[in-house]
């Protein structure tokens, strides 16, 4: 099989369904056998299997590291040095902010600058530059939405140590910090009055169209916000 005859045909597809899927896995038949084709081509020989080693974090009497909840390997797509690959296992080690995949049991990491797209569980996380990002810390971010007013989410972990009955107790917190992207500033947001405000010029249009897809922002908060940022920008059009 000649790989670069392939690459053309994969890297288009893979374009294609980024812009159409934000949080999806690919899922086109078309698609799914020219990344599967490719893989087979190169196999092992896969230019990110080069990553510094990774050894998997103790676990704690609370909380994981891992985003998922447990250092368990899911089936991702990833886009690595503009390449796409598929069924590539993957760990997101939410503490220290690392992609972690492995071969032949042995752990390591992606590099950052080449890993821009991971497609885990239902999930798209991208990799935010610091000239990018700008007033985010560069880093992975799961894309809710992938429009003009871009959200985002910086999952993050923390640890914390406490005395208990047998001793140090190890646990770690979860936390989930949303971002719209306005203008060239990516803008916190925690509460639907902060959302609002971000999109005030349309502020009333946002307060209906809450009310009639009868969207509960307490109970689907990231998915409440990136719905009002797909209006937004459908209203601003």
């Amino acid at each position: 099989m000649n790989v670069r005859t392939f690459l053309p045909v994969i890297t288009l597809c893979f374009f294609a369904l980024s812009a159409a899927a934000q949080q999806a896995l690919p899922d086109s038949s078309a698609y799914a056998q020219a990344v599967n084709g490719y893989n087979q081509a190169l196999g092992e020989q896969a230019e990110f299997l080069n990553g510094p080693r990774y050894y998997i974090l103790p676990a704690a009497v609370k909380g994981s590291p891992y985003f998922l909840g447990s250092p368990a390997f899911q089936p991702a797509v990833i886009r690595y040095n503009g390449t796409p690959y598929s069924n590539v296992p993957v760990l997101y080690d939410a503490l220290n902010d690392a992609m972690v995949s492995s071969v032949r049991d042995v752990l390591y990491t992606f590099r950052t600058d080449k890993l821009t797209d991971v497609y885990l569980s239902g999930h798209h996380f991208i990799f935010l530059e610091a000239a990018k990002s700008l007033n985010l810390s560069p880093g992975y971010y799961d894309q809710l939405y992938g429009g003009s007013s871009e959200v985002v989410v910086k999952r993050s972990r923390s640890v914390v140590h406490r005395s208990g009955s047998q001793g140090e107790e190890t646990l770690y917190d979860d936390r989930d910090d949303i971002y719209i992207k306005k203008g060239n500033t990516f803008i916190s947001v925690s509460s639907k009055g902060s959302v609002l405000k971000v999109f005030k010029d349309k502020a009333d249009q946002l307060k209906q169209y809450l009310s009639v897809n009868k969207i509960n922002y307490r109970k689907e908060k990231e998915g409440a916000v990136a719905k009002l940022a797909a209006y937004y920008d459908n209203l601003s059009r």
